[in-house]
C-alpha cells in the first residue's frame, strides 16, 4: 500500500518536472533561434576531467608555482631531453637486469636475456623506450603497470601500490637502490589477498600478470607473445626506473 502511495504521490511531481523541463526546453529553442537569426555565435567547450588512474602525471593543473614548475620541468625533460637521453643500461642497470632475470626464471619463466643484450639495453630512455609507439601498441610496458599499479586486497580499505612515481606509493624512492629494493620485493616476495572471479586468493604481483595475445594487440610478434610475461614485466620495471 506504501508503494502504491508513492506511486500516485510521485506522479503528478513527474508530470511537473517534465513541464518545466519542456518550457526550459522551448525558451532555449526560441532563444537560440533568434540568436542566430541575429548573426551571433555561442562557442561551448567541455572538458571531461574525469581519470581512470592515479597517475600524477597524466592531468595536472596550475596549482602552484613549485608544483607548477616540477610539471613543466617533466614535459620540458619527455619533449626535449637532450643529453639527458641516456641508453637504458645506464638507469636500469645490469646488475638489476640480472636480479630480475633471474627471479623471472625461478618462477619459470623463460630467460629474456636475449631481448635485453640486442635490444633494450641500448635504446635511449626517451626516444627509444617511453616515445617509442610500437612499444606502446604491444603493451609491453603499460599492460603490467595497468595490473599491478594500484591493487584492491580483502579486508583493507588501502590498496597497495607498486613502487613507482605514478600512483600513491608514499615510501621513500629517492634513489635507483632503494626503488629497486622495493620493487623486486613487491613483485616476487608480497602476498597479497585478492578478490577474483574463482574467490579470494593469495598472490603475488608477478602471478596477477596477464599474457598479451597477439590476437588481441597484432602489433606483437609471435616470439614476443610467447615470452610475454616476462618481457612485460622487464619493460615495466624499466619504465618505473626511468620515472624514478
Amino acid at each position: 500500500r506504501a508503494r502504491r502511495l508513492r506511486r500516485r504521490d510521485a506522479a503528478p511531481c513527474h508530470m511537473l518536472i517534465n513541464s518545466f523541463q519542456t518550457a526550459i526546453l522551448f525558451v532555449t529553442m526560441k532563444g537560440i533561434a533568434a540568436m542566430i537569426a541575429s548573426g551571433r555565435k555561442l562557442t561551448v567547450s567541455t572538458w571531461n576531467v574525469a581519470a581512470i588512474n592515479n597517475n600524477p602525471f597524466e592531468y595536472w593543473i596550475t596549482y602552484n608555482e613549485p608544483y607548477e614548475n616540477l610539471m613543466s620541468d617533466v614535459e620540458s625533460f619527455l619533449e626535449a631531453p637532450g643529453d639527458r637521453d641516456v641508453p637504458v643500461q645506464d638507469v636500469f642497470n645490469e646488475d638489476m637486469f640480472s636480479k630480475l632475470d633471474g627471479r623471472m626464471q625461478q618462477v619459470g619463466w623463460e630467460s629474456v636475456r636475449s631481448y635485453w643484450d640486442t635490444d633494450f639495453k641500448d635504446r635511449k630512455i626517451v626516444s627509444g623506450f617511453m616515445k617509442d609507439k610500437l612499444l606502446g601498441s604491444k603493451r609491453l610496458a603499460s599492460m603490467p603497470d595497468r595490473i599491478t599499479n594500484t591493487i584492491n586486497v580483502v579486508g583493507s580499505d588501502e590498496p597497495v601500490c607498486r613502487p613507482t612515481i605514478i600512483n600513491m606509493y608514499d615510501k621513500d624512492l629517492s634513489s635507483l637502490d632503494k626503488w629497486w629494493s622495493a620493487w623486486e620485493e613487491f613483485m616476487f616476495d608480497t602476498s597479497l589477498e585478492i578478490q577474483t572471479k574463482k574467490g579470494m586468493e593469495q598472490k603475488a604481483p608477478y602471478e596477477m600478470l596477464q599474457p598479451i595475445k597477439k590476437s588481441k594487440y597484432p602489433d606483437i610478434t609471435e616470439d614476443e607473445e610467447k615470452v610475454s610475461l616476462p618481457l612485460q614485466t622487464m619493460c615495466g620495471a624499466i619504465f618505473d626506473a626511468i620515472l624514478v
